[in-house]
């Protein structure tokens, strides 16, 4: 739980100035898939996967797509281990139709950026 509070707490300290959604939003929207991403569960909650639907319902452009990259990029950078596939499986088993890369800090969101919807 000190853990999770702590996620939220950086991303809603991490911001972007031109990001839609902001990271406040998607800290409030994927902290309920920490414990997933961090290897500790092998399913996600009903809360995970109605967050990250929000956050892919919302998601309208490519920069959307670079700042949502960023900001998880930067936040997990803060958290200890976790497991950089698992940020990429969240949408795919939530049914959801956004790809996420597996997110670690050498990824590229720019790369992100353009991948398809």
């Amino acid at each position: 739980m000190a853990r999770l509070i702590a996620f939220l707490a950086i991303l809603f300290f991490v911001s972007a100035a031109h990001s839609a959604p902001s990271c406040p939003v998607i800290a409030q929207e994927l902290a309920p898939c920490l414990t997933f991403v961090k290897g500790t569960t092998e399913e996600l909650s009903q809360a995970c996967c109605n967050g990250a639907k929000d956050l892919s319902n919302n998601v309208h452009s490519n920069r959307d797509k670079k700042d949502i990259c960023l900001c998880l990029k930067d936040a997990l950078s803060k958290i200890g281990d976790y497991e950089p596939s698992r940020v990429s499986l969240v949408p795919k088993k939530c049914g959801l139709k956004l790809d996420l890369p597996p997110i670690d800090r050498n990824t590229d969101c720019s790369k992100f950026a353009l991948m398809g919807y």
